[in-house]
């Protein structure tokens, strides 16, 4: 299984849907993971959001495992610093267009890392087509990128989005964005 993933992200190289990314930001480079190469250098970016905290719920020990890139079509961009150190991850379900576990290590934060990973998703993904996400409404970083890339919260989520700005609820909202 892992042989397949690493053969479809490779195909999707060779084929050019996917450009190969050589943006320099502060020393960073945006591009597709290469599994199982990158795996290890992936979760252990990931393990830093749970520094320090024990008895991780399922879906924590799954997002610092990697485990759902690890699967048929998903692809990871990735975000790495000059020595290699993955400082930012953002999953891509290519068949259902939807984008989670976009991480950035807090030392690498407000640099523009999450916006070029979030515009190599998009540039992923075979056009037209919507990209899909979930974010809760307090994570107000993220929901402000979001909206900047072009990102809105279609039907009752866009209410939700609305209340939780004027309220301390916090609410799972759903966001997507047409790509044409």
């Amino acid at each position: 299984m892992l042989h397949r993933l690493v053969l479809f992200a490779a195909a999707f190289v060779a084929m050019h849907i996917i450009p190969v990314y050589s943006f320099n930001l502060a020393g960073t480079t945006i591009g597709i993971a290469v599994l199982p190469n990158d795996l290890a250098a992936i979760q252990a970016c990931r393990k830093t959001a749970y520094e320090g905290k024990k008895n991780l719920l399922s879906a924590a020990k799954s997002f610092c495992n990697a485990d759902q890139i690890q699967r048929e079509g998903y692809i990871c961009v990735i975000a790495k610093a000059n020595d290699g150190t993955v400082v930012g991850t953002a999953d891509l379900n290519t068949q259902t267009g939807t984008v989670n576990n976009v991480y950035v290590i807090k030392e690498a934060r407000k640099q523009g890392i999450g916006q070029l990973l979030m515009e190599a998703v998009e540039d992923a993904l075979e056009k037209p087509s919507t990209l899909k996400l979930t974010v809760y409404s307090s994570n107000k970083p993220a929901v402000n990128l979001y909206q900047k890339l072009g990102f809105i919260t279609p039907g009752i989520y866009g209410a939700l989005a609305a209340l939780s700005s004027v309220t301390s609820m916090n609410f799972l909202l759903e966001m997507e964005k047409k790509l044409t």
